[in-house]
């Protein structure tokens, strides 16, 4: 479950439930905080709704919204539900913006003398947010997931992950407190989708965490896992060298996006442990295929990210084994080759393996990338045990910030470190410190403290750090069979039970979101114009079909007096026909009737011209000239 975000002393706004607008704001021995979010809350009968709305109506639109969203939500109608929940979000983003209104509904409920909390407009904000917005989402996701024994990745109640970092957004929240909030709901989705094996969704989840908590070595870790199972999966059974070669490059993309993480969280130990992994399985394949020397160079990478993974060391001596006898092959095959011995293409790659030899191997065991990594893994290893002490992150995380720096060992010696940070030193000198202690164990815990005090004589540093904290597990590792591994658990300051509210069903149950507030909101603004062309192009289409429809007859009607004009010389009737046939175009096609009704008109024209006097024509008469004009132009544009 996810406890309640109120972070505060004592909560304002009612526990979350089905009747939450229904409570009665009348009660006398509220006090003036309790009353003022009870006035809020009865903001949600203002009816009106609007952009010109005053700032009481506005807010009453606000919770109308989250009054109908926590409605469709118990009633499992999760389309219709998460509409409401977009505009709970888009309301209260746009309202956070405007200052001045949380002003005025400060003065406007918080009137009651006694109120020392609603009447300050930024606590106001952020009591609204946590204690109605967020928790409402955080009771939604404890009463779904409550209904499930092994949770899906479809989980409705993740959803509410969603809806809840989303309010975040205007939340001051510590990234402890998020940490405390989401802890669990997170991991309960990261390993549904790990279940499952959707790979995609679980790295998408880890890098959403990793945004509030980017320093959170476990997060870190957890993330670079699901990249690291990603490649495994793409791994098929393998026969053939094509088969074991294909699974080679799977795992070296794998390797690759392990090394960009690597030089993010330089000192992650699950990530070395990781590459060592892939990199052993790499050298696998690459020795199933007779690439010996490429498979000795990543076997020894693996021992070198990984110095405590023996079936890798038993794989590096074998296939030393393999290269040593190859070459004593190839030696041999060398005096039948002095004697005139063709060699197959097998034999090639035989003679090309044993030169490479172990040379690729030992040019990358003398090289500084081979000593950095070493040098890392012991730093990983020093970061893993602060960790498991309980020791808080550095604020920056564990990075390499400065030039140079020295590696200490438990025998005493040291190794220097070509890049570091001042952190990074402290918790090798608290390995180390660590170590002394544990070799030399006081005879009661009575004596562990002091004993601690003098082990740090010689590291100023150390005495920054809290002394309970690594005396506990020092005690935990030297008297007490339990397990020392420690988790830091934050505190929430408050002991108020998680808020709850269980949906009728977990199942989907259909509905739609509603019409008329969708189509007057600012969600799917693309679908909603999408449609509007949609509707223009029907319009359009059916205009144009009608028209059609309408101008074929009434040119066929126009021809056909043409014709029979023309048969009884009636000049006139076809000038008149001839004009109502080219006022009815056609949109979609070309009339090929078109030329034999211009010959036809131009004929008739001339005959009929000839016989009217000058003085007499008129301006209907005057068309037929102006028209025979327009057919003029067109026919020599259409020439050209």
């Amino acid at each position: 479950m996810v406890a309640s975000s109120c972070r505060f002393q004592e909560r304002v706004f009612p526990v979350i439930s089905e009747n939450l607008y229904k409570l009665n704001s009348e009660q006398a021995e509220l006090t003036g905080d309790r009353q003022a979010a009870c006035n809020i809350l009865s903001l949600v009968k203002e009816k009106n709704s609007g952009d010109n709305l005053n700032f009481l109506n506005q807010f009453g639109s606000l919770l109308c919204q989250h009054q109908l969203a926590i409605e469709a939500e118990l009633a499992s109608k999760w389309q219709r539900a998460d509409f409401y929940w977009r505009q709970v979000q888009i309301k209260f983003k746009a309202l956070s913006k405007q200052h001045e209104v949380w002003q005025k509904l400060a003065i406007a409920v918080a009137s009651h003398p006694e109120a020392t909390v609603m009447n300050e407009p930024t606590q106001l904000h952020q009591r609204l947010l946590h204690e109605l917005f967020i928790d409402t989402h955080c009771a939604f996701y404890n009463g779904l997931i409550s209904k499930t024994t092994k949770p899906s990745w479809k989980e409705r109640a993740f959803v509410h992950i969603d809806y809840i970092q989303q309010l975040l957004e205007f939340a001051t929240f510590s990234s402890e407190e998020v940490r405390s909030l989401l802890g669990e709901a997170w991991q309960t989705r990261i390993s549904a989708c790990k279940e499952a094996k959707k790979w995609r969704l679980a790295i998408n989840y880890c890098q959403s965490r990793l945004k509030y908590l980017p320093n959170d070595i476990e997060f870190q870790g957890e993330m670079v896992e699901m990249y690291y199972l990603a490649s495994l999966a793409k791994l098929q059974e393998a026969r053939t060298n094509s088969q074991h070669s294909k699974n080679a490059k799977h795992l070296l993309t794998g390797i690759q996006t392990l090394e960009k993480y690597l030089k993010n969280y330089p000192y992650n130990l699950t990530i070395f442990e990781l590459l060592g992994s892939l990199y052993y399985l790499r050298a696998i394949c690459l020795a199933n295929t007779s690439s010996f020397a490429l498979g000795l160079l990543c076997i020894q990478k693996s021992v070198t990210y990984n110095p405590y993974f023996q079936k890798a060391f038993e794989t590096r001596d074998e296939l030393i084994e393999t290269m040593k006898q190859l070459q004593e092959q190839v030696n041999q095959l060398q005096v039948d080759i002095r004697q005139g011995m063709q060699l197959t293409p097998k034999g090639q790659q035989m003679v090309a393996e044993a030169n490479k030899g172990f040379a690729p191997m030992n040019v990358y065991i003398d090289s500084n990338e081979a000593k950095e990594t070493a040098n890392d893994f012991y730093i990983a290893e020093a970061v893993y045990l602060w960790h498991k002490i309980g020791l808080p992150t550095p604020p920056k995380g564990w990075q390499k910030e400065l030039p140079a720096g020295v590696m200490h060992t438990v025998n005493g010696s040291t190794i220097p470190i070509e890049s570091t940070s001042s952190w990074a030193i402290k918790a090798l000198e608290l390995r180390d410190a660590v170590g002394k202690v544990l070799q030399n164990p006081p005879p009661s815990k009575a004596n562990l403290a002091g004993l601690w005090q003098w082990s740090i004589l010689d590291k100023p540093g150390l005495a920054e750090l809290d002394a309970d904290v690594i005396c506990a597990f020092l005690e935990r590792k030297l008297f007490e069979e339990v397990s020392d591994r420690v988790l830091v658990t934050p505190q929430t300051g408050h002991s108020e039970a998680p808020p709850i509210l269980t949906p009728k069903s977990t199942r989907f149950q259909i509905s739609t979101e509603p019409f008329i507030p969708w189509l007057l909101s600012s969600q799917d603004k693309r679908i909603k114009l999408q449609a509007v062309v949609a509707s223009v192009l029907i319009v359009m289409t059916g205009y144009i079909a009608i028209r059609e429809k309408t101008t074929v007859a009434e040119r066929e009607n126009a021809y056909q007096t043409i014709l029979a004009a023309k048969q009884v010389q009636n000049d006139e009737a076809v000038l008149k026909a001839s004009k109502d046939f080219f006022k009815n175009p056609s949109v979609l096609h070309k009339d090929e009737r078109a030329p034999q009704v211009i010959e036809i008109y131009e004929e008739s024209l001339v005959r009929w011209f000839s016989q009217q006097p000058e003085a007499q024509l008129k301006q209907a008469d005057m068309e037929y000239l102006q028209l025979y004009k327009q057919l003029q132009k067109t026919a020599i544009a259409q020439e050209k």
